[in-house]
């Protein structure tokens, strides 16, 4: 039975994870632990377990006597967060640009490529999870673990509202066109450039900001 343990809890990490992400448990959403063991068939230890990942992973707030809920945010917490993510973002590109080894480089080109053609056949899902991948590429790319640190941590709680663009069907062919243009920098070792358009891509003279917060779900008071 303790064997089994590990797989359990990776199980429902994952399923209230996907529930999460698409908007199923929606943002202040409080996670029972009773119902979530019931729902489960297992005890309150996995549930707490799962929780508490959720919670590191920046999904789930955990509040001493409250309980667990779904992360909730106010659209000006969200555009300062995306004000910090903007500058990582920018950092990460130039840095990458220096830095990135020959392995990422071609890891890099080949996600960027892939993103093409699902963002040519309208794919969200598989084009999300490049998109991911592609950024994520450019933290290790900076060789700063730092750096990779937060800006995985700022993207991670921003994930709930972030895929909200991308269901209109021309932003991924926008958002592919932006990426073209950093990640040549980045090839072409230009730090300067990489850092320039990784900028322009995570602002777009703001629109992606506009379009993130009036998307997304009711999160209560927006002050």
């Amino acid at each position: 039975m303790q064997a089994e343990k590990p797989s359990r809890v990776t199980e429902m990490r994952r399923v209230l994870e996907q529930e999460i992400l698409g908007g199923i448990i929606a943002p202040g959403e409080r996670l029972d632990e009773r119902a979530l063991a019931e729902r489960f068939g297992v005890s309150r230890t996995p549930v707490r377990e799962v929780l508490s990942q959720l919670g590191s992973s920046g999904l789930v707030t955990i509040k001493p006597g409250a309980g667990a809920s779904v992360l909730r945010m106010s659209a000006k917490q969200l555009v300062g967060m995306m004000e910090v993510l903007v500058e990582l973002e920018s950092l990460a590109a130039s840095l990458a640009a220096r830095r990135m080894g020959i392995a990422g480089r071609k890891r890099l080109l080949e996600v960027h490529e892939a993103s093409r053609a699902a963002a040519e056949a309208s794919d969200i899902e598989a084009y999300d999870n490049l998109n991911r991948e592609l950024h994520e590429l450019i933290y290790a790319g900076s060789r700063n673990e730092h750096l990779e640190h937060q800006a995985k941590l700022i993207r991670s709680r921003l994930r709930i509202y972030r895929q909200y663009p991308f269901q209109h069907t021309a932003r991924p062919l926008k958002s592919y066109t932006e990426h073209d243009l950093f990640v040549k920098a980045i090839l072409e070792g230009d730090g300067e450039a990489a850092r320039r358009h990784m900028h322009d891509h995570m602002t777009t003279g703001g629109s992606i900001w506009v379009d993130m917060v009036v998307s997304m779900p009711p999160v209560g008071d927006h002050d």
